[in-house]
């Protein structure tokens, strides 16, 4: 029997069999080889969102086992694939998290990726990537690559997983990328796009950006989102029609009222209603259509023309069974322009099993 990552009482991580997971006609069952560690991972298990026999966990990366009657894509089996899940659902739902052998998803929500992209980097795609095209181009408007868009666009946090594919993609739809990040981060940001690094630190960054910008800029995305950033976000939206991505709540109360936040919640592409640490999120089918679109982007046009680097991958020993550990680093904030990534081959099977 397969083997998954499943949450038990006390907020407890418990590698058990599980049965096979069923798929429906527009889905693909695939086996999972890697899986992409998200901030959102830990979170749903440490504030107890996770429900004891819930599996959480997002990215993956796998290969295609079996392939439902309506699929589209003309996917075969043994096909690479990556994609993200909604992991950490009440078991009851049905939906199974990242962390285990085998996966469902609507095969629209897939992508293919070229075999010079390494599945523990593809494992690193899906999640942060949509983010930021949700973000950019559906919420603020920008223009889809391959574009001209000649506008500066500011992201904030640029070393971030989503800040990194802000940058590119943004780069990609003609703007001109402002980013803030350490400094030991600049190089490797300049050769994702950005055509300015600034230091977070620097007590000047707030009138550098207003310089380089000409004190005009209409777009940021703040990939931090916590009450401090956002005040030196919108400092320097002074442009027509300011606009402000954020991707945490609890930070609609400090921006300026004529600054218009875009929150972006990646789990609006399943284009499911749901409930999440104690909010209702409706069902948004514009989402899920915009998240088909890009992805079929990535698999025709972006990855194949190696227009879009996955993150910097940093492997964990042990398969499932570092996970905890990789939860502690980040949660220790012991991760930096980086992505934990697990291969479920090394997972070690308890004899009790």
């Amino acid at each position: 029997m397969p083997l998954a990552l499943v949450v038990r009482e006390n907020k407890k991580l418990v590698l058990e069999e599980v049965t096979l997971p069923t798929y429906g006609p527009r889905d693909l069952l695939i086996k999972v080889t890697h899986i992409a560690q998200n901030p959102t991972d830990w979170k749903y298990v440490h504030f107890g969102a996770a429900k004891p026999g819930s599996i959480v966990g997002c990215d993956f990366a796998g290969e295609v086992v079996e392939i439902g009657k309506e699929a589209i894509g003309d996917y075969i089996k043994g096909e690479r694939v990556a994609g993200c899940v909604h992991g950490g659902l009440n078991p009851e739902v049905g939906i199974r998290g990242a962390y285990s052998e085998y996966v469902v998803q609507d095969a629209s929500l897939v992508f293919r990726y070229p075999t010079i992209i390494s599945s523990d980097a593809a494992a690193t795609i899906p999640l942060a990537s949509i983010t930021a095209a949700l973000g950019l181009f559906h919420e603020m408007g920008l223009p889809l690559p391959l574009a001209k868009a000649d506008k500066f666009v500011l992201i904030w946090g640029g070393s971030t997983s989503v800040g990194q594919y802000a940058i590119q993609l943004a780069k990609l739809a003609g703007c001109f990328v402002i980013t803030t990040a350490s400094c030991a981060r600049h190089d490797y940001l300049k050769s994702l796009g950005a055509d300015y690094c600034l230091d977070y630190n620097d007590p000047n960054v707030v009138s550098q950006i207003k310089q380089i910008t000409n004190d005009n800029l209409s777009y940021a995305f703040d990939c931090i989102s916590d009450k401090e950033s956002i005040k030196r976000v919108c400092a320097v939206l002074n442009g027509n029609n300011p606009q402000v991505v954020t991707i945490l709540p609890n930070v609609s109360n400090e921006i300026p009222s004529h600054i218009k936040e875009r929150s972006v919640l990646m789990y609006t592409i399943f284009g499911r209603e749901m409930n999440i640490f104690r909010k209702q999120y409706k069902a948004k089918p514009e989402d899920k259509a915009f998240a088909e679109k890009f992805y079929k982007l990535l698999s025709d046009v972006l990855l194949p023309n190696h227009l879009l680097r996955p993150n910097r991958v940093t492997k964990m020993p042990d398969g499932l069974n570092g996970v905890e550990e990789g939860f502690t680093r980040m949660m220790e904030n012991k991760i930096a322009a980086e992505k934990l990534v697990y291969t479920v081959a090394e997972t070690t099977i308890n004899s009790n099993l």
